[in-house]
């Protein structure tokens, strides 16, 4: 086995101070990882870590530092990683025990640099908010006010504050003119929390609209911990821009644009730079910023989906590399320049792709018919969670086991061969092969222990993807006297296709222990569990306190002029 690099932590800090692109992997699961991360560190649970880590770092000569919870899974991941063809791997010396012995800060909760960056702006621009009574006496009292949702149209219609309409971040300048006619009009801007609230009122208010803005305090937490009820249901949402609207969002975006110097370019200089991802020195994600299915109808061939209000919300669930080059595209001049304007702020090395409109191709976009048929099954508490998460874009396996038909499957059960789900705990809660055992890829030792009574270890799930993953480990413990180790073709879905018996487990099934896929912390916020939505609001506003106390920071100043940085004139 390779020698692995070990790199202090101390090391550490002083590369992450530096200009230079790096990687810092947590290969810790969600669970343990929202329990205690470095700042800058981005998830890939070695569950899955194969399938995550290519669009994340997709420079096979980045530097990479790999970071655990100090049971060894670094070193899995590093060999993992090597057969890949990644080259430059350390882990963390004593991973974040290790960091947090050395007497630097450890995070808890996740997306922390974009929630921080949140609290920041709101900081920085003195952005206004209104408490939720406030909100609630002039919507009772018909007053001229108009609420905006930016989060995701499945989140909104979950829950929401009564009369707003959908309107995702990336949409709000875009779609401003039409939702809100008139200029007298109060606009407030409402979230789940605070972090989306802050940012899409910040975002109208930079590109100079001429109504009062505000956020809603809190956002649904705020109103829901005021006393007051939300609405459930997609029942308002934005529709097509019209050419006068879209016209008088492209001026707003165009100021933005020269008022602080966003640097753009044309797509000869995007297909070198994307090039350069297999043999160059720098790494570039291009993302499509526009929503998902306009993604889908139309969009230039090496770029990513990434909806811009969730690419500022959760900016590391896409970008895995610290320094990175960005490209932001759409095809109306508009979103991608305001979601290039925060990220600046943030800290990367941002761009616009100027000859938008011919990149895409022209398409239109209806929030409400796009949603059709989905809100209606988004109801239940347990759709808030669902609805929150963001969907990571994952490749296929490049080892894989033996597969197995389904069918074939359930006759070696009846046989004595051991079903066993990998995928994630809340799935296999959900939805299992009857009589399957749950196990993690990171904790494979159960199934080791089963496997010296069984014929066969049959894999399951629901991608069809993550159990080859795990088939590749127990393959390797097991050895070639051990059972054999087969993957079920297709997964969950295929098992259920073919009509074969599935089990459900109550929560309880499994320990809080084991569950280490699952933050628990102030998991029940989005469930009406009022102490968890005071416990997650505390924490939003105290990251930038814990940044401060661990040395980070976002750019000093950006009320007038963004300064020209070096990051800017590169190329």
């Amino acid at each position: 086995m390779r020698e692995m690099a070990i790199l202090k932590p101390f090391e550490l800090k002083a590369r992450l101070d530096q200009p230079a692109e790096l990687a810092l992997i947590d290969v810790s699961e969600e669970g343990e990882f929202g329990l205690g991360h470095l700042f800058r560190a981005v998830n890939v649970p070695y569950s899955r870590l194969e399938l995550l880590i290519r669009p994340l770092v997709p420079r096979l000569s980045c530097p990479i530092v790999l970071v655990d919870h100090g049971n060894g899974i670094a070193s899995l991941a590093a060999q993992r990683l090597r057969a890949m063809g990644y080259g430059a791997i350390e882990i963390l010396d004593g991973g974040t025990a290790g960091w947090a012995h050395a007497g630097y800060q450890l995070f808890h909760g996740v997306y922390v640099p974009s929630k921080a960056f949140g609290e920041w702006v709101e900081h920085e621009f003195d952005t206004p908010s209104i408490d939720a009574h406030t909100l609630s006496a002039l919507l009772e009292g018909n007053e001229d006010v108009v609420v905006l949702d930016p989060r995701t149209v499945a989140e909104h219609a979950v829950r929401h504050v009564p009369g707003a309409i959908a309107c995702p971040g990336a949409e709000l300048l875009y779609r401003f003119g039409d939702l809100v006619p008139s200029p007298q009009t109060l606009v407030v801007v409402a979230c789940g929390g605070r972090t989306r609230g802050i940012m899409g009122a910040q975002s109208l208010i930079t590109a100079g609209v001429p109504n009062r803005v505000v956020a809603l305090a809190d956002g649904n937490h705020g109103w829901t911990l005021a006393g007051l009820a939300l609405e459930e249901g997609l029942q308002r949402a934005y529709g097509r821009a019209s050419a006068q609207g879209a016209s008088m969002a492209r001026e707003r975006a165009d100021a933005v644009l020269r008022r602080y110097r966003i640097p753009v370019v044309d797509r000869d200089i995007l297909a070198q730079w994307l090039r350069d991802n297999d043999s160059g020195e720098r790494s570039t994600f291009a993302f499509d910023i526009r929503a998902h299915d306009e993604y889908q109808a139309a969009h230039l061939p090496g770029t990513r989906s990434a909806p811009g209000g969730q690419l500022i919300q959760a900016t590391d669930q896409w970008v895995g590399t610290l320094g990175a080059r960005i490209v932001l595209v759409d095809d109306d001049g508009v979103r991608a320049v305001l979601t290039a304007y925060w990220m600046g702020l943030m800290g990367w090395d941002v761009h616009v792709l100027r000859d938008h409109g011919t990149a895409t191709g022209a398409t239109h976009h209806d929030a409400a018919s796009a949603a059709a048929g989905k809100s209606a099954a988004i109801t239940a508490d347990m759709a808030a969670d669902m609805a929150a998460r963001v969907v990571r874009e994952a490749r296929r396996a490049e080892v894989r086991a033996e597969e197995i038909e389904p069918s074939l499957a359930a006759q070696q059960l009846t046989r004595g061969a051991l079903a066993v789900s990998v995928d994630s705990s809340a799935d296999y809660l959900s939805r299992h092969p009857r009589g399957a055992l749950w196990a993690n890829r990171a904790r494979l030792g159960p199934v080791v222990e089963a496997a010296k009574s069984t014929s066969a270890l049959l894999l399951f799930s629901v991608d069809g993807e993550s159990a080859h993953l795990a088939a590749l480990d127990l393959q390797e413990r097991l050895g070639a006297s051990g059972p054999a180790v087969q993957v079920v073709r297709g997964g969950m879905e295929a098992w259920i296709e073919a009509g074969l018996p599935v089990d459900a487990a109550p929560e309880d099934r499994l320990a809080q222990a084991d569950r280490i896929d699952t933050l628990y912390w102030a998991h029940d916020r989005r469930r009406g569990n009022l102490e968890a939505m005071r416990t997650y609001l505390e924490w939003e506003k105290h990251l930038l306190a814990q940044m401060a106390a661990d040395g980070v920071q976002f750019t000093s100043s950006a009320r007038d002029e963004r300064p020209v940085t070096s990051a800017m004139t590169k190329d």
